[in-house]
């Protein structure tokens, strides 16, 4: 049994070995963007977006409507004359047309709503990226705890196995007078010990081996058993993050959209040209007031704003306010990116030394154990310190792969806050 725990000590030591992108990995997680009702929700409010920018387009063009109306009017004006009684328009007045209005120019109004409506799009995108970065992050976060999940179960397999066997020793040696039943207590609170270390185990992969069929609606478990998540090597990370983070994005883009805002309200004082024109029937004319007759006009129209009771300058001043927000919130953004890039590289560092101190522990705990067999076949130790030299090495085992996983989640951590797309590589 000693055999076994060295070797799985060994094989933990190297799980990041020529760390690979993990296909299995990839392919979880575009599984994922096709299933989670969050991803499917945004690109729905993505597509809303792209109509409302049409809409914002549709203020260039021409509006033509048809008009239809009838009045009865009583009394008549009159006028008599010598040629007997003049009147000026009939009871019943018809009026049949189609109307057009052409806007020329307003002073970039929807020049202003366009570029919102673009920015809001873009940010309607951006959402979509973010979404699958976070998914993402989780799929691999439950994917990687679920492969630690796997290695500490396998170390406590191992240990319980070596236990089993050292009690069926000890049992023997009862039998002949050459143990106390006091060693046999012992291995057994180990056993039992070591029985609940596993169940907890087993119980913490069941529920992650549950959050990945959540997130991805795949009932699997990985076949892998590397920790091998890349490392970030292709800019500085600073750098890339600034030119990629989907929040500081986002707070970039909402500032824009803030600016735009800004513009159409300032832009709203000015005044509106449109071409006017329009084309029907209606009777009414003189010297014949009876009759449909064919019309048509052609003009332009000028509206100037006067007087708004102040509600325009409200609204520049708003705009202003949620310009002047928004560049904050850009600033806040940029600062706690920056702060929780620091705070990673200092979990990737102290994780890497953490491993490489962790390799020597490895084998002196197993150089110990080796040892302490020897002295303990010899009778020069007791079986309790068999156990204790056991039980250092599981210890040692278990923290190595737990500093391993760690290393990995703080990849993982790193490349969400990059906005890196590794799933796409």
């Amino acid at each position: 049994m000693k055999k076994i725990i060295i070797a799985i000590a060994f094989l933990f030591a190297i799980a990041f070995a020529n760390a690979q992108t993990s296909t299995e990995l990839k392919t979880l997680i575009k599984q994922s963007f096709s299933y989670f009702p969050r991803i499917q929700e945004l690109q729905k409010a993505s597509e809303t977006s792209e109509l409302r920018l049409g809409l914002a387009r549709s203020n260039y063009y021409p509006v033509i409507s048809g008009n239809g109306s009838y009045t009865y009017i009583t009394p008549l004006s009159k006028v008599n004359t010598q040629g007997g009684e003049l009147v000026f328009q009939p009871n019943n007045n018809y009026d049949f047309n189609l109307s057009l209005t052409q806007p020329i120019w307003d002073f970039g109004k929807t020049n202003a709503q366009i570029a919102k409506a673009k920015t809001d799009l873009l940010s309607a995108t951006t959402n979509i990226e973010h979404a699958k970065a976070q998914v993402a992050a989780q799929v691999a976060n439950v994917y990687y705890s679920m492969i630690y999940l796997k290695k500490a179960i396998t170390v406590e397999d191992s240990l319980l196995s070596f236990l089993r066997e050292n009690r069926r020793i000890v049992e023997s040696r009862i039998k002949r007078g050459d143990a106390l039943q006091i060693d046999l207590t012992n291995i057994q609170s180990n056993i039992d010990l070591e029985e609940n270390h596993k169940v907890d185990f087993v119980n913490s992969f069941q529920k992650q081996k549950a959050l990945l069929d959540y997130t991805t609606g795949v009932s699997t478990e990985p076949t892998s058993g590397d920790f091998d998540f890349p490392a970030f090597s292709e800019a500085p990370v600073f750098d890339y993050a600034k030119q990629n983070n989907f929040d500081l994005l986002l707070a970039n883009q909402h500032t824009i959209a803030s600016e735009m805002d800004l513009k159409y309200s300032e832009n709203s004082r000015f005044p509106l040209l449109n071409f006017v024109g329009g084309t029907g029937y209606k009777n009414g004319y003189q010297p014949s007031i009876q009759p449909l007759i064919f019309n048509y006009l052609v003009g332009v129209r000028l509206s100037i704003p006067i007087y708004a009771a102040g509600k325009t300058t409200q609204n520049i001043q708003i705009s202003r306010k949620n310009v002047e927000a928004s560049q904050l919130a850009l600033k806040t953004t940029e600062n706690n990116l920056r702060k929780d890039l620091a705070q990673v590289q200092s979990d990737l560092t102290s994780n890497q030394d953490r491993i490489k101190n962790s390799d020597a522990q490895v084998r002196y705990a197993r150089e110990a154990l080796v040892l302490t067999e020897s002295r303990y076949k010899q009778g020069v130790v007791t079986h309790l310190d068999l156990l204790n030299a056991t039980s250092n090495l599981q210890r040692i085992m278990l923290n190595q792969i737990q500093y391993q996983y760690q290393l990995c989640a703080a990849r993982i951590e790193q490349a969400r806050l990059l906005g890196w797309k590794y799933w796409a590589e």
